[in-house]
């Protein structure tokens, strides 16, 4: 008797819920979570910015959310567009709750200095990822006749054609720290005839190969897919960086790096430039639990991660726990101790 007790109360419950379904789809709404439950309705939701979609933050955070996803039903992110320039003051005003962003940027957000206009002392380092280098792409003809650097490009009395980066990306920061310190400006250039053009990395990418441009720029991971695609559809070279412009970046926090020769068609010897640390950041008021979940996942599942980008190859507690000058988010304290990193 129990049991067909038991059976008319589910058959019941079955009869509700398509009377329930039917009333929201007559009434023009359609939920198709209330004939079947599904607990990611039920979970938490958070949301993890990061840079242009098809860039090297695009890649690395769609890969932690996804195996965060799929290995808990508790809390779920979604991934949001964003930028490591832009993203310090979004998750500090808690417009996003976690995301991507570089060192130098986090701490001159922290202090309010520039770019930023306030302090964003809540924020908090979950996780060091990876050292980013600024890549220059650059039509290899346009560098035989003697555009070597970008100051040779601001001097050229010939106009030039030219992807800055998406606005409120690193990228873009970085382009426009070097015009400044050149002495010009976007305006400046366009007002002489100058393209320049605010694309993404994909489509910057794509813009070349089509030449309707001829230099793109990206604060990047090595190695970046999309450059090495644009290097195999054309004929590409990467710029060389002035010592007056590197001296310029790293009087702004950035530091000296190398891009190792051999992994670009077209660039067989080492490129000098500089770049800065790709971090993970929260605030103070992301819950413990899903900072400590976040990292514990996602360090747990290296096969996976290591299929999505080889950064993650390289990405262990001890390279994640670095003293960064950034404070570290509680959460993160208790996984790094727990992994006997602290």
């Amino acid at each position: 008797m129990g049991y067909i007790k038991h059976k008319q109360e589910i058959m019941e419950k079955n009869k509700m819920r398509k009377l329930v379904t039917s009333v929201l789809v007559g009434g023009g709404l359609i939920v198709s979570a209330v004939a079947a439950p599904n607990p990611a309705y039920s979970a938490d939701q958070y949301t993890f910015a990061v840079g242009s979609l098809g860039g090297t933050f695009g890649r690395l955070g769609a890969g932690l959310v996804e195996i965060f996803n799929q290995k808990q039903e508790k809390s779920k992110f979604s991934v949001v567009p964003g930028g490591g320039k832009s993203n310090p003051a979004r998750i500090g005003t808690l417009g996003a709750d976690m995301g991507f962003s570089f060192g130098n940027l986090i701490k001159n957000a922290r202090a309010g200095q520039s770019p930023y206009k306030k302090a964003y002392s809540n924020l908090r380092m979950v996780a060091n990822f990876y050292d980013s280098c600024y890549h220059q792409y650059a039509a290899a003809e346009l560098v035989a006749g003697g555009i070597k650097t970008v100051d040779d490009i601001v001097a050229s009395k010939t106009p030039m054609k030219v992807s800055v980066g998406k606005k409120g990306t690193s990228t873009e920061y970085i382009a426009s720290l070097m015009m400044k310190n050149l002495g010009t400006s976007y305006k400046g250039l366009e007002a002489r005839g100058y393209k320049i053009v605010f694309a993404g990395v994909s489509a910057s990418s794509r813009q070349i190969r089509s030449r309707g441009i001829d230099f793109y720029f990206h604060n990047s991971g090595v190695p970046n897919a999309a450059g090495i695609q644009a290097h195999l559809s054309r004929d590409l070279k990467f710029l060389a960086m002035s010592d007056k412009t590197k001296k310029g970046l790293m009087a702004a926090g950035f530091a000296k790096c190398i891009i190792p020769g051999g992994i670009y068609k077209g660039a067989p010897g080492e490129t000098h430039s500089v770049g800065t640390n790709g971090v993970v950041i929260a605030t103070e008021k992301t819950p413990t639990d899903l900072v400590y979940n976040f990292l514990k996942i996602t360090h747990g599942n290296p096969k996976f991660l290591g299929n999505v980008h080889k950064i993650f190859k390289k990405w262990t507690p001890k390279k994640g726990s670095a003293d960064l000058g950034i404070p570290k988010h509680p959460g993160a304290i208790k996984y790094y101790k727990e992994a006997g990193m602290l």
